[in-house]
């Protein structure tokens, strides 16, 4: 094979050299948006309204936008889907010390608010097939101190929410949602966060977005009122958003500033323009997407030793990324060595294992325990006796697969034809290290 017929990255051409579209689509309808806020803040400080732009108008309007598509009673704004994790746990309200059930295959802003809040994360293992949390498992992990379970969609592949409900309803456990990498994806013809108890969204980077910010929905109350306070400092008051679908509120007494331990999570109206008018956007986005999987899907499955997401009859994958596995014994090339070629092959979209193939629970803050001083807070409580030790934490399913992920990150811009050279590359890729396993 000659240098123009092989692989980039050893000297050959690569398949392609044209750039890629953006991640994401601005333009007008952005400008426009922000340019009211904008024009909002100049108003002079005697003019009627002038502090109009500091009252959140934009927020309230995304709030309304969200909680009208996904047919939801309250929502709570927030400056990220950590914060709005933390704020999801903080409406729950456990001890200190209680448990918190979720997967460690996820970014580390999926547990800080378990932790923030004095819990401790307990680790449910995979389901191999969907790369989701095993419901089997999250059922194994149950105690007298599990708080929450966090059902993390990951990729935008629905979790088996059917199961993970009955768990909780049996138990009597809240179930979370985490939507962050699956907006408008569905179960069984019901959008994801509209499911369990709570469902929070990330808009930092994802399908729709802010720049930065999150969202908390629910159709309870009484978590909605004090998810809203705990981002107002603990602050009593009105719930952020209350949708037209909600009932109407019953008078409730309110102790005023500072009546409880919160913190200050705001949304800004600046991310909120930009959040309208992306919402405006999303229904295509979210179409690219789909259409990209379906041609990436008439190559993927069929690669030596590939293995990609499966998705239940019934449910939607809204794909944040196209995921898959690689056996490299049977491929004859390892998940980063491939993201490798393929991105000298012109895709740089093409990305190695998930979180570096290591869950969360190998990383440092687990394995050093470097939380508040030198307490070791909340693995040790505060008499020294040890809540949870990560070393001994076995899951069979995260430890022999996450090294093997690997996917590709979708942008809302790509073409047919993009998404067929992505295929083309990683094809290329793969014919080359196959045929020399």
């Amino acid at each position: 094979m000659t240098a123009s017929q092989g692989l980039a990255i050893h000297g050959g051409e690569p398949l392609r050299t044209r750039p890629f579209g953006p991640r994401w689509h601005f333009g007008e309808e952005e400008k426009r948006h922000l340019a009211e806020v904008i024009d909002e803040a100049a108003r002079p400080a005697d003019t009627p309204d002038s502090q109009r732009w500091r009252s959140r108008f934009k927020v309230t309007a995304f709030c309304e936008a969200l909680a009208e598509r996904h047919g939801m009673h309250f929502a709570v704004p927030t400056n990220s889907a950590t914060a709005a994790i933390h704020t999801a746990i903080a409406a729950i309200n456990p001890d200190p010390g209680e448990e918190v059930i979720t997967t460690p295959v996820t970014d580390t802003g999926g547990i800080l608010g378990i932790m923030l809040q004095n819990c401790v994360p307990v680790f449910a293992d995979s389901d191999p097939d969907t790369f989701n949390i095993d419901p089997a498992d999250i059922d194994r992990k149950v105690t007298e101190r599990t708080r929450a379970i966090i059902a993390t969609h990951l990729h935008g592949n629905p979790c088996d929410m059917g199961a993970i409900m009955e768990i909780g309803r049996t138990h009597g456990i809240p179930v979370i949602e985490d939507c962050s990498q699956a907006h408008l994806a569905s179960y069984q013809g019901a959008l994801v966060g509209t499911i369990g108890d709570i469902g929070i969204w990330s808009f930092g980077g994802k399908t729709l977005t802010t720049g930065a910010g999150g969202m908390l929905m629910t159709n309870n109350e009484e978590l909605a009122r004090r998810a809203s306070n705990f981002v107002r400092k603990g602050s009593e008051g009105d719930i952020a958003y209350r949708s037209s679908l909600a009932p109407e509120p019953e008078p409730v007494p309110t102790r005023g500033y500072a009546a409880f331990l919160g913190t200050t999570y705001a949304m800004t109206d600046l991310e909120a323009a930009l959040g309208l008018a992306q919402h405006s956007r999303w229904d295509e986005a979210t179409r690219v997407r789909i259409r990209a999987a379906e041609i990436l899907d008439e190559v993927a499955p069929g690669l030596p030793g590939f293995r990609v997401q499966r998705v239940r009859p019934g449910d939607v994958n809204s794909y944040y990324t196209y995921a898959y596995k690689i056996d490299p014994d049977v491929a004859g090339v390892c998940s980063a060595e491939f993201a490798e070629a393929v991105n000298a092959e012109g895709v740089p979209d093409c990305h190695g294992p998930y979180i570096s193939g290591r869950a969360l629970h190998t990383y440092p803050l687990f394995t050093e325990e470097d939380t508040y001083g030198r307490s070791r807070f909340p693995f040790v409580d505060e008499r020294g006796n040890r809540r949870m030790d990560y070393s001994d934490v076995s899951l069979p399913v995260i430890e022999r697969e996450l090294p093997m992920t690997g996917s590709i990150l979708f942008r809302n811009s790509y073409t047919e034809e993009d998404t067929r050279d992505i295929a083309a590359a990683m094809k290329k890729v793969s014919d080359y290290y196959a045929v020399g396993a």
